[in-house]
């Protein structure tokens, strides 16, 4: 895993241990992030994966999965501003395409605004295209989002 300062990142899935460093997150990057409770939620939810990077204990990143039938839909990703273009997003990325895989789907979708440049080269990077707009889908600020999709 990528490394840092001599910090290792791991990759572990979400738990009542690291929910609430996850939802911290969730708000310090999103202008509508989910609730506690929501994310909570996710954690008996059946068809919900999610994966949480780590560095010297510390959340420093999250991706979120619903694993529905042969596909899934990758609901979240959250890198922590201080640690963007360190691997971090990539290694979520890995640990979902590996999930993918072990579990047989089909296909990955996801939204992302489609001022972010720099998440649509990453997934672009993994093998995602864009294959609509979905207009007027996030709030704070309104913006459209591009649909990608990743057939495996």
């Amino acid at each position: 895993m990528p490394r840092r300062d001599g910090e290792a990142l791991s990759i572990v899935p979400m738990d009542q241990t690291t929910v609430e460093a996850v939802y911290a997150l969730e708000c310090r990057c999103f202008s509508s992030p989910w609730s506690l409770n929501s994310l909570r939620g996710e954690l008996a939810n059946p068809r919900a994966v999610y994966y949480v990077a780590k560095r010297g204990g510390a959340v420093a990143g999250y991706i979120g999965l619903h694993h529905i039938l042969d596909e899934g839909s990758i609901t979240n990703v959250a890198v922590s501003p201080d640690v963007r273009r360190q691997g971090v997003g990539a290694a979520l990325l890995e640990a979902v395409l590996q999930y993918a895989d072990q579990s047989a789907l089909r296909s990955l979708t996801l939204e992302v605004r489609a001022s972010n440049a720099e998440a649509i080269g990453l997934y672009r990077k993994y093998g995602f295209a864009p294959v609509g707009l979905r207009r007027g889908y996030y709030a704070k600020p309104l913006e459209d989002a591009v649909l990608m999709t990743l057939e495996l």
